[in-house]
């Protein structure tokens, strides 16, 4: 195998808008950097490109764009290529969500940021002639992911109803605690890079400057430990429903640098963990599939339409009320022209490891859907992939109700559309050959059995 890790700047000027709340932020300042970093690998027979990209969503039209230019500048299939944000809140002007619209001269420069990644880590692969070891494994981490949602005491879910909130019954859903790790080293022992995967929103930084979340201090960990050279790709999990707020914990709101670098270091500490029990491997057979699908979008009612049209008028209005009528309005403009939305599974087999990439806010309890009934040792799932649809709840989140259930352009499809993606995946990883598990691999840690009772949500101590 070669293999090659590459990474570009893609932080805005400051000034730009700040997508990722329901207020248009303006940004003052980078507390950390932004990337693109890309991760080539060729088995002899196929090349890869793993892309990850500190924004919180790809367009498809961005993608389409970057995969244009890697396949002129590298020859690597589009189909081979796989993008995905890390869905930072504080990134640049990629998507349009509330009040923020996205800045077509930013998008095309993030696509050519993402094809010079890409085209440096080939050369690094193929000029260097750099023959890489890799391993697979999976660590374990359970507290720092909580799901946000809960059933209250009135019947209905709620989404982050506040700590120590008395009508709190339990969790309307599961985290997945593995945190995935693919490692590549050469042949001398020095590490080149990581494919990193684990499930909690890049929600942790907040305010008006620039930063990639947790996912930099995931980074800075490896980097301390293995040497400046070694980057990681970040891949989002299924985390729809996820976050790192522990509302059933009394202790302090878990926002800011301090919780960042907590979050972060933890899940470095854990990759590292994993890697040093982990069997290294010459060779892996690469594999791909990919399937686009159309999904249909909920249609507005007229009824909805008209109390979203008398909320604009009304000056004294909340002004989340009015930012939500506002997106009805836009959503209905859309839905007349295109009822379907294209969504991309993609599905990147990597030896005994697939990863199952899906273009959205997938709920967690979903990626463990596609996990249980895979037929490969080890799967992670990427979301906010190739592509933004939007959040993709269960079907019985849509009847409990709560803040990713309501209709706006960021949750825009009909129910069952969840399950369709689930049920592609599922097909598309049939369609490839797992291969059979090596001798002396490293141990898989279940997923919490959603069917079980819920572990203990004990947190971080001071």
């Amino acid at each position: 195998m070669l293999v090659g890790f590459a990474q570009t700047d893609i932080t805005p000027p400051v000034g730009a808008v700040i997508p990722g709340d329901f207020r248009r932020r303006i940004s003052t300042g980078v507390h950390d950097p932004l990337h693109a970093t890309a991760c080539v690998i060729d088995d002899g027979q196929s090349v890869f490109a793993i892309v990850s990209v500190d924004a919180l969503s790809v367009k498809s039209s961005v993608v389409e764009n970057a995969r244009t230019l890697v396949q002129s500048l590298c020859g690597i299939p589009k189909q081979n290529i796989l993008i995905a944000a890390t869905h930072t809140h504080c990134g640049g002007p990629i998507a349009n969500v509330f009040e923020c619209d996205a800045d077509e001269g930013y998008c095309q420069f993030v696509a050519e940021k993402i094809a010079e990644a890409t085209a440096k880590a080939f050369a690094k692969a193929f000029d260097g002639r750099v023959e890489c070891q890799t391993a697979i494994t999976v660590g374990h981490e359970n507290r720092i992911a909580f799901n946000r949602r809960f059933v209250m005491k009135n019947g209905r879910h709620q989404t982050h109803p506040g700590k120590g909130n008395p009508d709190i019954v339990r969790p309307a859903g599961p985290i997945d605690p593995d945190v995935g790790v693919l490692a590549f080293k050469d042949k001398s022992g020095m590490m080149l890079g990581f494919i990193v995967n684990f499930a909690c929103h890049c929600t942790v930084m907040g305010g008006t400057e620039f930063s990639a979340d947790y996912p930099f201090y995931l980074s800075q960990t490896i980097r301390k430990q293995f040497g400046d050279r070694c980057l990681t790709v970040f891949l989002q999990g299924a985390s729809g429903d996820v976050t790192q707020v522990a509302n059933t914990l009394m202790r302090e709101p878990e926002f800011g640098e301090k919780w960042a670098w907590r979050i972060g270091t933890r899940l470095g500490g854990e990759v590292i963990k994993a890697v040093a029990l982990a069997e290294f491997f010459d060779d892996a057979t690469l594999q791909s599939a990919q399937s686009v699908i159309k999904l249909a979008r909920r249609q507005v009612p007229e009824k909805m339409l008209e109390m979203a049209k008398q909320t604009l008028s009304d000056e004294s209005a909340p002004q989340v009320e009015r930012i939500y009528a506002r997106e009805i309005l836009l959503l209905a403009e859309e839905v007349k022209t295109q009822p379907l939305v294209d969504a991309e599974v993609q599905v990147l087999a990597i030896g005994e490891c697939a990863i199952v990439s899906i273009p959205g806010e997938l709920f967690c309890q979903l990626g463990l859907d596609i996990k249980r009934a895979s037929n490969f040792a080890f799967t992670f799932i990427a979301t906010c992939a190739n592509g933004m649809v939007g959040y993709l709840p269960t079907v019985e989140a849509f009847k409990g109700g709560g803040y990713e259930v309501r209709l706006a352009r960021s949750s825009q499809l009909v129910p069952d559309a969840g399950n369709q993606l689930v049920g592609t995946a599922l097909q598309m990883l049939q369609s490839l050959k797992a291969p059979q598990p090596k001798p002396s691999k490293s141990f898989k840690t279940p997923a919490w059995d959603v069917g079980a009772s819920p572990p203990e949500l004990t947190g971080l101590t001071e």
